[in-house]
């Protein structure tokens, strides 16, 4: 998927220095050091030039051609990604942007001067949901999940294989993907980013189009759904239990004390909506997974006291 939105030269100095597989972001930043996170840690890009290491300085040009190409020669047809400040390619890679907000009568209408870019890249991790799967699926019935953590640390890669693996390991029938931002599942039909032989995936919209709309045309029996926030989020997923659908969703938070002071989510974690709490961090490598907890903050599993 890089080499498709890379200059052949910048993709070969990365594969010459990493895996690959292990490389989660690329951060592009104008007359900056070009920064990789590699397996959950930052590093210089660096041109090996004999016996010294040069940094790799990114230019203006460097940022016109991935937004370029990214957009498909044609930033205003993305204008309504960009001025939430980021860009989805069709294989499912989210490009961060940075640059100067312009606004009109207090609403912000685009982006422009792009000066820094977060290429972050979408990973198939088979299995990554094992450990914590018989605690989502309980006796045949899903809990309402909650997967937590701070930004970067695996919290989509998880619930993609999660829903994989209720919709073709346990035969969990019409799991709904909400797929805001095109991460989950990827934009195309043939995204090689697997979500199960039953599920469906609607993207591009918010939360709130999709929980009330597609819940009366699709009949989920469950909707996984990336990074919940605002408040009609929480609302969505409100009503969207109480209809008797499980949902399962990704936010963020640092820790459980963090999630419980978050804005929004006093009720939604007071009246128990969410069954179970996954804490996920980057402590022992990106996925790292913390603990699960249940809708009272009991401790149900930690994986490296087993």
């Amino acid at each position: 998927m890089l080499y498709s939105i890379l200059p052949e030269w910048l993709y070969n100095e990365i594969t010459n220095s990493f895996l690959p597989e292990f490389v989660f972001e690329i951060r592009i930043r104008i007359n900056k050091p070009i920064v990789i996170n590699y397996k959950g840690n930052y590093q210089v890009l660096c041109r090996k030039d004999g016996y010294n290491n040069t940094a790799i300085i990114a230019n203006i040009e460097l940022v016109e051609y991935v937004l370029n190409v990214a957009t498909k020669q044609s930033l205003y047809a993305y204008n309504d990604q960009i001025k939430h400040c980021y860009v989805t390619t069709d294989s499912g890679i989210r490009i961060g942007v940075c640059g100067r907000v312009v606004s009109n009568e207090g609403k912000v209408s685009t982006i422009k001067n792009i000066s820094s870019l977060n290429i972050r890249v979408s990973h198939q991790v088979p299995n990554c949901s094992e450990k914590i799967l018989n605690f989502v699926y309980v006796n045949g019935n899903i809990k309402n999940t909650l997967v937590i953590s701070p930004p970067g640390a695996g919290k989509t890669t998880l619930i993609r294989d999660l829903a994989y693996k209720l919709s073709n390991e346990k035969q969990v029938k019409n799991l709904l993907i909400v797929d805001e931002r095109f991460e989950i599942a990827g934009f195309c039909q043939n995204s090689i980013l697997q979500t199960g032989d039953y599920s469906d995936v609607i993207s591009g919209c918010n939360k709130y189009f999709a929980f009330n709309e597609a819940l009366k045309t699709m009949s989920p029996a469950v909707i996984v759904t990336d990074e919940i926030s605002t408040e009609d989020d929480i609302s969505s997923i409100k009503e969207t239990i109480k209809s008797g659908v499980k949902v399962i969703a990704t936010a963020h938070a640092g820790s459980i004390e963090d999630l419980k002071y978050k804005k929004y989510f006093d009720s939604i974690i007071r009246d128990k909506y969410f069954e179970r709490i996954i804490v996920l961090s980057t402590r022992n490598g990106v996925g790292t997974i913390e603990g699960v907890f249940d809708d009272n903050f009991r401790c149900l599993y930690i994986p490296y006291m087993i």
